[in-house]
């Protein structure tokens, strides 16, 4: 006599974008210098060369990025995918890093939102800066934090 014993599991949405108060998803980065011989320091914020609240991030069309935040210790932060982000399309975006006048970087965002979130978001993402690959990802839940070496 053989006993057949069929279990059915639930996959748990709480990393589906629009679900559970969960709109958005942000990418997070710091740009770090080396003011000294092994002595890395964040080139935005108090410590910085440049002044957190003089730095702004615009999009390709040269607006500027309203999700954007940053802080006195460097760290930064914007909007990649949110409830509106097209699912199935392969997605890149450029977006300016505004130092001062005399120095604006290049971001680069590459992915593609699953249809199906529920096993994860991202087919792929990939995060450049300058145009050298940071950071990248397959089939997560959202592309990793970046720390940038800016010289």
């Amino acid at each position: 006599m053989a006993i057949l014993f069929i279990s059915s599991c639930s996959i748990n949405c709480d990393e589906e974008i629009g679900t559970y108060g969960n709109e958005e998803k942000r990418q997070n980065f710091k740009v770090i210098y080396e003011k000294e011989p092994d002595n890395w320091q964040p080139i935005i914020g108090l410590f910085g060369r440049y002044p957190a609240d003089s730095i702004q991030l615009y999009d390709e069309n040269y607006e500027p990025v309203e999700s954007f935040g940053k802080s006195v210790t460097g760290d930064c932060n914007f909007v990649y995918v949110d409830i509106d982000t097209p699912k199935e399309e392969d997605i890149i975006r450029t977006y300016y890093l505004y130092l001062s006048y005399l120095d604006t970087d290049t971001i680069r965002h590459e992915y593609r939102v699953n249809k199906n979130t529920c096993k994860y978001l991202l087919d792929y993402g990939r995060f450049f800066y300058n145009n050298q690959l940071i950071t990248s990802t397959t089939k997560d839940t959202g592309i990793s934090y970046a720390s940038i070496n800016k010289n």
